[in-house]
Formats: structure tokens, C-alpha cells, sequence
């Protein structure tokens, strides 16, 4: 299973290297990347901690490493880097511990919360209120939604009109399958042809389709969706920004971890780190002034 998630999050460097813009080669992961702002320990949160998590050695972070700039696997497909693996660290400094990455797929995060497979989640997640349901959130970055094609594609995609006809690729258990599942009478209101709706199990995967024409349009997380075309502007653009949305750690419900992850996460915020981080990875547009914790009914 690992060898194949590995295998996996090769497939956009893959597509970029179609286009003659691959990101990196093989070989040992870029220091640059693995280099961090790092957080301050408090001695009193780490008291905070569940007995389990200090067992274990550390915080076990659900992160879906198919994502760039948010989570992905270095150069040397073992090293886990990007924006969530900064701030989970940080996170994990803060309580004076070590972050375990458990890399997962974005449909499995939620049940694998519930089943205590993982302590808090990482993973460009929006907090729905269909996920509230089952799982409490501390918001951490101000995310959105864009619309991805080749360069070739003179069409704007503003809304989801702008789909009516064309094939879209989302990943499973996302936000934008959701929200399109939602909206599946759009087309028929508008009299247009209904768009056709192509899944895929990561990113790296739906960027891949993209470039083979397998699907027209790759409705995704803005982070990635900028990522990419910023990347390889001769291959990928982005036709499109949709709202805004939050994006939280996830943790399980009534968790006693959520109270402290919120005070972590606000203390990253106010000490700079956060900032750091997001300047790393040039993410300064998606910066949330503050944290707060989102919970929903079961």
C-alpha cells in the first residue's frame, strides 16, 4: 500500500514533465523544503495531552500527500513536505512533541478520525456542516476553490454554469464533488447540457487526466489548482476562482484535543510562525487573521 501511494504522488510530476515543466527529478528531498519555521514549546499545553498521543511518541496527522503546495512527497518519495506538514509540525512543537504524518486518502479522513486511526487531520479540509456532524474543527487558513485547464482552453469558468457540457474531474470525498453533486439541476435550469462528473482518488491524479484531455475542466482546492498553473503556465491556467472558503484541522468529535490544537493554532498565529509558514510556500493571500473552533450537531 505504501509502495503505491508513493507511486502515486509522482503522477503530477508526471504530468508536468509531459508539458516539459517537471517539478523536480529523482533524489534526495530539497533541504529548502524540509527546512521550517518552528514553533515555541509550552510546557502547559503539552500537559494537555492525551495519555494515548504521549504512548504513541507524538501527534498522528491524517495528511492526503497528493496535494501540492499543501502536502506531497519530496524528491526522494519518502519525505512528506508542503504547507499542512509545516503546520502540523508547528502544531506538534507548540505541545513540545513530534508530528507522525499517516498519509490517507481525502473519503477516509473523517470515518478514520472516529475510529481513533489518527489523532487530528491535516488535509486542506473545509469544515461542512455535513462534516461537523461527526468531527470538530480549529480553523487555520483561508482556502477556496479554482478551476483548472490547459493552457490551450479559451473558456473562462466563473461559475457552474461554465460546466454545462463539459467533462470535470473532482476527487472523491471533496468539497466540490459535493457542492456539484448538489447543484446537479444547474444545467437543465439554464437549458444546457449537463456536465459530466469524473472521480478521481487525488489530486495528482485529476491533474494527470487534465493533461492527457481525459477531462476538460479539474474542479478543485484553490491552493492546488493556483499550485499547478503557476508551475507550468505553457501546460495548465487557471480559468477560475470560486468562493472563498475556511479551512480547518480536523479532530474527532468532542475531541479533548480540539480546546488545546485552537490555543496551539492561535499561538502560531500570534508569535509569526504562521506567517512564516505561509511565506514559504507563497500561500500569503490565504492567511486567516484568527482561529476559532467549529463544532456541528451529531
Amino acid at each position: 500500500m505504501r509502495r503505491t501511494r508513493r507511486a502515486l504522488a509522482g503522477t503530477l510530476l508526471l504530468a508536468l514533465a509531459l508539458g516539459g515543466c517537471a517539478l523536480s527529478s529523482a533524489g534526495p528531498a530539497d533541504p529548502a523544503l524540509v527546512a521550517r519555521p518552528h514553533g515555541r514549546c509550552d510546557p502547559d499545553l503539552a500537559k494537555t495531552l492525551p495519555a494515548p498521543v504521549r504512548r504513541h511518541g507524538g501527534l498522528l496527522v491524517a495528511t492526503v500527500p497528493h496535494t501540492p503546495p499543501m502536502a506531497y512527497y519530496a524528491e526522494d518519495n519518502t519525505t512528506i513536505v508542503g504547507f499542512d506538514r509545516d503546520m502540523s509540525q508547528a502544531i506538534a512543537d507548540v505541545f513540545c512533541t513530534a508530528a507522525v504524518p499517516v498519509p490517507a486518502s481525502l473519503d477516509a479522513i473523517v470515518p478514520g478520525l472516529a475510529a481513533g486511526r489518527f489523532d487530528v487531520v491535516l488535509a486542506s479540509l473545509s469544515p461542512t456542516a455535513e462534516r461537523r456532524k461527526n468531527a470538530d474543527f480549529v480553523t487555520y487558513y483561508n482556502g477556496g476553490q479554482g478551476f483548472l485547464t490547459l493552457s490551450t482552453a479559451t473558456y473562462p469558468v466563473k461559475s457552474y454554469v461554465d460546466l454545462c457540457g463539459r467533462t470535470v474531474g473532482v476527487v472523491v470525498g471533496s468539497v466540490q464533488q459535493g457542492q456539484l453533486e448538489e447543484a446537479a439541476g444547474t444545467c437543465a435550469k439554464a437549458g444546457r447540457p449537463d456536465w459530466r462528473l469524473n472521480l478521481f482518488p487525488d489530486g495528482n491524479a485529476a491533474v494527470l487526466a487534465l493533461r492527457s484531455s481525459r477531462i476538460d475542466v479539474l474542479y478543485f482546492s484553490i491552493s492546488l489548482t493556483q499550485y499547478v498553473a503557476n508551475r507550468a503556465p505553457g501546460v495548465f491556467r487557471l480559468a477560475g476562482q470560486y468562493k472563498r472558503s475556511l479551512v480547518a484541522v480536523g479532530l474527532a468529535k468532542n475531541s479533548p484535543l480540539t480546546e488545546p490544537v485552537h490555543r496551539a493554532v492561535g499561538a502560531l498565529m500570534a508569535d509569526g510562525t504562521y506567517r512564516k509558514i505561509l511565506a514559504k510556500w507563497g500561500l500569503q493571500d490565504n492567511f486567516l487573521s484568527g482561529t476559532e473552533i467549529l463544532k456541528g450537531r451529531s
